[in-house]
C-alpha cells in the first residue's frame, strides 16, 4: 500500500468486563498503529467502564453507550461513528492475533476491494487465566462435507447466487448463508473470495457502507453479516477472505446474543435464522420460492436424521415454523405498505414464561 489506511474497530460490548483485558491487551499490541477503536457499551453494572477507562492511555477510544435496542442497533451506532478507511468489527469475547490489523489492511490492497474477513479460531481461558486453543482449525472453513452436499445440494436448496459460485461463504437462492467446501481447502492457507465471514472477525471498506444501516427488527442478529456483504458485493465490490487475520473465539457458553442454551433461546435463535430470506426478498432478484421450499424439505429430513432426540426435533421444527409464518407476513405487509415488526413477536417469544 503507497499510504496506510486508517481503521475503526468496532466493538459491541455487554457483561463482558471480564474478558475486555484479553482484547484490549492484543489491540494494545498490535504491530499495525493506524487505528481507533469505538466500543458499543450496553450497561449492565458490571464495571466494563472502568476497564475501558484503564485503556485509554494505550488506545484511543471512543465509549458510545447504548441504552436500547439491540444487536443490530449496537453495530448501527458504531457504523455512525466509524471515522477510518476501514470499519472492522471485533466481538468483546475476540482476541486478536498481533498482525490482525496488518493483514487486514493488507488485502485491500488488491483491486477492488469493499471488505476483508479473517479466520476465527477456538479457544478458551484455563485456570491460569492463559488462552487456549481447543484444537479445533476454524470457527469459518469447514471441510466435514459428503460429495452428495457438494454436487446435488448446491444445485438445488445451495445454489449459490449467480456471481457468488466462487465464494468460500456465499448465500444461496434460497436466502441462506451457505459454504462452498471447496473453497474451504483453498481458504486455509490463502486469500480466497468470501461473502464476509463471522462477525466476531471482519471487516469493510467505509466508503462502501456509507450511510447503510442494519434493520432494526432484528433481536440477535443472526446472519448479519452477510447481508453486509451482500451489499457492499451488489455495489461491485470484491469480498475476501484471509486466513493469516486470525482472532482467538473464547469459548464461555454465552454469545453477544446473550446466553442460548435455554430453550426459548434457541427457538427464538432458529426463528430468527429464518429471517433473513425474506429480508433479502424482492431485494434480490435470484432469491426464489422455488429454491426456499427445496431448503425446507431438506433441512427437516436432515433435522429427522441427524437429532439426538425429539426435544431437538421439535424445537427446530418450531422454530423454522414461526420464523417462516413471520417472513409472509413482512413480506405481505411490505406489499401493502402497511408496518410489521418481527422483532415484538420474537421479544415475546423469549419472554414469554
Amino acid at each position: 500500500m503507497k499510504e496506510k489506511l486508517s481503521v475503526t474497530v468496532l466493538i459491541p460490548t455487554y457483561k463482558r468486563a471480564h474478558l475486555l483485558d484479553y482484547v484490549f491487551d492484543a489491540l494494545s499490541n498490535q504491530t499495525y498503529k493506524k487505528f481507533d477503536v469505538v466500543v458499543i457499551l450496553k450497561p449492565s453494572g458490571d464495571n466494563t467502564e472502568r476497564v475501558i477507562d484503564k485503556y485509554k492511555r494505550l488506545l484511543k477510544i471512543k465509549l458510545i453507550l447504548q441504552y436500547e435496542g439491540y444487536f443490530t442497533d449496537a453495530i448501527n451506532l458504531g457504523l455512525e461513528n466509524a471515522t477510518g478507511d476501514i470499519t472492522a468489527f471485533l466481538d468483546d469475547d475476540a482476541i486478536p492475533s498481533l498482525n490482525w490489523l496488518q493483514n487486514l489492511a493488507e488485502t485491500y490492497a488488491f483491486p477492488n476491494v469493499g471488505g476483508v474477513a479473517g479466520n476465527v479460531i477456538p479457544a478458551f481461558v484455563n485456570k491460569k487465566e492463559e488462552v487456549q486453543y481447543t484444537g479445533k482449525p476454524s470457527e469459518v472453513v469447514n471441510l466435514d462435507y459428503t460429495p452428495f452436499l457438494k454436487t446435488i445440494g448446491r444445485k438445488i436448496w445451495s445454489r449459490p447466487i449467480g456471481g457468488l459460485e466462487d465464494y468460500l461463504v456465499y448465500l444461496s437462492r434460497a436466502g441462506v448463508v451457505e459454504y462452498n467446501f471447496d473453497r474451504g481447502i483453498q481458504a486455509n492457507n490463502q486469500i480466497t473470495k468470501s461473502l464476509l465471514g463471522m462477525g466476531a472477525n471482519m471487516s469493510v471498506l467505509t466508503e462502501a457502507v456509507k450511510g447503510y444501516r442494519l434493520p432494526s427488527s432484528w433481536l440477535l442478529g443472526l446472519g448479519n453479516e452477510q447481508l453486509i456483504g451482500w451489499y457492499v458485493w451488489k455495489k461491485g465490490y470484491n469480498l475476501f477472505f484471509n486466513p493469516n487475520a486470525k482472532v482467538s473465539h473464547l469459548s464461555h457458553g454465552q454469545t453477544l446474543s446473550r446466553n442460548v442454551e435455554d430453550y426459548r433461546k434457541q427457538l427464538v435463535r432458529q426463528a430468527e435464522s429464518q429471517l433473513l430470506f425474506y429480508r433479502l426478498y424482492g431485494k434480490e432478484p435470484e432469491v426464489s420460492i422455488i429454491y426456499r421450499v427445496s431448503w425446507i424439505i431438506f433441512r427437516t429430513l436432515l433435522a429427522f436424521k441427524q437429532a439426538r432426540s425429539f426435544h431437538q426435533v421439535f424445537i427446530f421444527l418450531k422454530g423454522m415454523l414461526i420464523g417462516n409464518i413471520m417472513g409472509c407476513k413482512l413480506i405481505v405487509f411490505n406489499k401493502f405498505g402497511l408496518k410489521y415488526d418481527p422483532l415484538t413477536e420474537l421479544i415475546a417469544m423469549l419472554e414469554k414464561s
